[in-house]
């Protein structure tokens, strides 16, 4: 009687083979379950650096625009100087002082000094809401504010619902702007002063700081109630 030959299973230390673990059950189950051991490890590392991403307060999210180190030697440089007057504005980083005159839209409030712009105090641009334009005069011309809402404003704090405070730009607010200007003349109207010489921050970050407001304080939109742009009768 011829015996089948036998063939046994055997094998080699743990310690000369890595994959000693999956001998015997195949090199396709084998290679799922290391396929299976490593994403539960990228799950498990990804976790962790979550984790750490909370503990640590947000430190390790990206730096505002504005805090360009280029940036700010840009508005170190226009501070050093008078402002300049928007009907002479040359291409380039600027600082300005004007009032906020007009939008084609506002956020509502009180008619003539109506919010364009507003945001929890404290709170980075991310949350803010404000007009797409906003026109900024001085007595040799206007010039028109774009990108406001990711402007970086400095404002007064005021008190809001539930506690709550917030900060907000209202046309008629006498401000400090330091942006690029970019020259775009139009109108046709017989003053200078009435003209749109170009336009404030279409490119590069936008400053804005309230140097006065009048003393009858605005009426703030309820935004809660209505957070949608508002155009002017």
């Amino acid at each position: 009687m011829v015996t089948a030959p036998t063939h046994e299973l055997t094998s080699r230390p743990a310690d000369d083979d890595p994959f000693a673990l999956f001998a015997g059950i195949g090199p396709r189950v084998g290679l799922l379950l290391l396929l299976a051991a490593v994403a539960i490890a990228v799950v498990w590392f990804s976790r962790r650096l979550s984790s750490r991403s909370q503990r640590l307060g947000g430190r390790g999210k990206a730096r505002p625009v504005w805090a360009d180190a280029n940036w700010r030697k840009a508005v170190d440089d226009v501070r050093a100087n008078p402002p300049t007057k928007i009907a002479s504005a040359q291409e380039g980083p600027i600082r300005i002082i004007g009032v906020l005159t007009s939008a084609p839209e506002t956020l509502g409030g009180t008619p003539g000094r109506e919010c364009v712009w507003r945001n929890q105090a404290g709170a980075s641009s991310e949350t803010a809401i404000a007009a797409d334009v906003v026109f900024v005069a001085d007595d040799s011309g206007r010039a028109a504010i774009e990108n406001l809402a990711t402007a970086r404003v400095i404002a007064p704090a005021e008190a809001g619902a539930r506690d709550r405070k917030f900060t907000a730009l209202y046309l008629g607010d006498r401000v400090e702007v330091i942006c690029v200007f970019g020259p775009e003349k139009a109108g046709t109207d017989a003053d200078p002063r009435n003209l749109v010489y170009g336009t404030l921050g279409a490119i590069g970050p936008v400053e804005i700081r309230v140097e006065e407001r009048a003393s009858a304080q605005p009426e703030p939109p309820t935004l809660e109630a209505a957070p949608a742009l508002e155009s002017p009768e």
